[in-house]
């Protein structure tokens, strides 16, 4: 019996959605459109549970179209990161500028860093408070170890200057090492700015915020200066 001739199928069509397509010679401005939704989806989901298909339909373009921007997420991250840090480095260089001695310059560092979490609340964190390490052999591109790399030479920078203020006779030296203190005096500051961000208002009834801050501050540079520099601040 011979086989009964059928009709090829239709070819198929498919129609292309021109909604989120941006005009030629604007794609720069997808940069800030990712970014903007990953730190959403990141705050929202953790880091490790956001993937770059779910951030590029947060955007409204495809995987690939993504991955024409950034290769993965730990690079959207990372540049999450630099974008943050670099506003804190800035808030660094003016402090730089206008402190009278090193001791000024911490006292302005406290009043500036708890501006740089308040200001960058989702990026503060994400960077030092909701990190989780994912289970991965390669380290160098663990969220956790992108923001170490990015933050540490702010850090030595914190470093350097008590190495100074304790050479000069500003500060006191059976505190420990410049290192030590500097650890020490971040892990002071980062839990009031933890605390501001994690519980701002209404959620805790903070009382003024900038007589909090000068409280801390002076509580915190007290303890550390030498008997010299108290002496001459009286």
């Amino acid at each position: 019996m011979p086989r009964q001739k059928t009709n090829p199928p239709p070819p198929r069509t498919y129609t292309i959605s021109l909604a989120h397509r941006k005009a030629r010679g604007s794609g720069h401005e997808r940069l800030p459109e990712i970014l903007a939704a990953a730190r959403t989806l990141f705050a929202e989901l953790g880091v490790e549970n956001v993937t770059t298909k779910q951030i590029a339909a947060r955007v409204g373009i495809s995987q690939a179209a993504l991955f024409g921007y950034y290769r993965n997420k730990d690079e959207i991250f990372a540049r999450l990161m630099q974008d943050a840090f670099a506003d804190l480095a800035a808030t660094l260089d003016e402090i730089d500028r206008e402190a009278a001695d090193a001791v000024d310059w911490l006292r302005r560092l406290v009043d500036g860093y708890v501006a740089f979490g308040l200001a960058r609340p989702d990026e503060y964190r994400l960077a030092l408070m909701v990190i989780k390490r994912r289970p991965r052999s390669d380290e160098a591109t663990v969220p956790s170890g992108n923001v170490l790399a990015i933050a540490h030479p702010l850090f030595q920078r914190l470093e350097g200057k008590i190495a100074e203020a304790m050479a000069g006779g500003l500060l006191r030296q059976d505190l420990g090492a410049p290192a030590l203190v500097a650890q020490a005096l971040w892990a002071s500051i980062h839990g009031l700015t933890a605390l501001l961000v994690a519980r701002p208002r209404p959620h805790f009834p903070w009382d003024d915020l900038r007589a909090l801050i000068i409280a801390q501050t002076e509580m915190l540079l007290r303890g550390m200066l030498s008997q010299e520099r108290q002496g001459s601040d009286r």
